[in-house]
């Protein structure tokens, strides 16, 4: 571990170029055929660079976040408590971030939950590919934790969709509890299923999001809309005789495009929450100024930043919107910015 982790540590400084390092600790409910971790690929942006690992247990996290402190800026976590109680080990619980929070001195932890990152880049491979996705029949195969998101997404897009689980009472549930969520106003459905051929039956796109292996056949996709769109996000849910059939393209999800932004996005937030977050007052100009990321009252002038403020955003109405840009309203935020030399 220690050298496998180190290496890839090294290649990261290496490559950083200025740019922000990272290493990721995720976890996932997978069984592990062999190790206790495996790689994920060094992946890069024009601020970051950052390779990780997925962990299958507590203390495989905990030894590889100590060997990451202080090697790079940021250690991301996956904070799901989803690792498999198999691997909970004497007084382990699956609690990752836990764990490698109270490891972390040196590097910044930041969090994120890898299933949420997966369901995006579903979503937006779906809409990708299907440009005019309302309306569209989507089947979901799975209705676990991602399952359920994905299909919650589509629905709130106007999507009919077909789910099935195995576990029926669950999926019934689940089912009711995600049309009672969604808008009132949203007419379309997720309607469970007792079979994967009812699934199947007329979805323009079939979505595999089962952790079960070569659960959806070729003899089942034969009731589903012509040119059916197949997305595999369960690793293997299609069998053989449908991945070996030329007539077939089946699309993998990948997750790194959201990841990557979804990191920066993090980053960027914590860099935003760290500087002249809250108010400050300007007795000269009688005015209170307030960052954005805060809800103003009346009167206060909403900045990007109470310590040195490059943006007025505008004057506080209360209740989180402006004052209409009446003259009055427009010479405080020019006094403001005649204060600060803001152009």
């Amino acid at each position: 571990m220690k050298e496998t982790v180190s290496t890839a540590l090294k290649k990261i400084k290496k490559n950083a170029r200025g740019r922000a390092t990272a290493f990721v600790i995720g976890n996932t409910s997978d069984l592990f055929l062999s190790g206790r971790y495996y790689e994920t690929p060094v992946r890069e942006t024009p601020e970051l660079i950052y390779g990780g690992v997925i962990a299958r247990d507590v203390t495989t996290a905990r030894a590889i976040a100590k060997l990451a402190d202080g090697k790079v800026d940021y250690v991301f976590v996956d904070d799901e408590k989803k690792v498999r109680k198999i691997y909970y080990g004497g007084n382990d619980v699956g609690n990752i971030e836990k764990t490698v929070r109270g490891v972390i001195k040196k590097s910044t932890l930041l969090t994120y939950k890898g299933n949420d990152l997966a369901v995006e880049a579903v979503d937006a491979l779906v809409c990708n590919l299907m440009p005019e996705v309302s309306g569209t029949k989507v089947a979901i195969i799975g209705m676990g934790n991602f399952g359920s998101k994905a299909a919650l997404k589509l629905v709130e897009r106007g999507v009919h969709v077909s789910v099935y689980r195995r576990d029926q009472q669950k999926l019934h549930t689940i089912s009711v509890g995600l049309n009672q969520i969604k808008s009132k106003d949203t007419i379309s459905k997720i309607i469970p299923v007792k079979s994967i051929v009812a699934a199947c039956k007329g979805a323009e796109v079939v979505i595999g999001v089962t952790n079960e292996k070569s659960v959806i056949k070729k003899a089942m996709l034969k009731y589903a809309a012509p040119g059916v769109i197949l997305i595999d996000a369960g690793k293997g849910c299609f069998a053989d005789d449908v991945v070996e059939d030329p007539s077939f393209l089946i699309y993998r999800v990948d997750v790194s495009i959201i990841q990557k932004h979804s990191f920066l996005a993090l980053i960027h937030t914590h860099a935003y929450m760290k500087k002249g977050l809250g108010r400050r007052n300007i007795p000269k100009l009688r005015v209170i100024l307030i960052s954005m990321g805060l809800l103003a009252r009346k009167g206060e002038v909403i900045v990007d930043n109470i310590k040195r403020p490059t943006v007025v955003v505008g004057v506080a109405a209360g209740g989180g919107v402006l004052e209409r840009n009446t003259p009055q309203i427009q010479k405080r935020i020019i006094e403001v910015k005649n204060f600060f030399k803001i152009k």
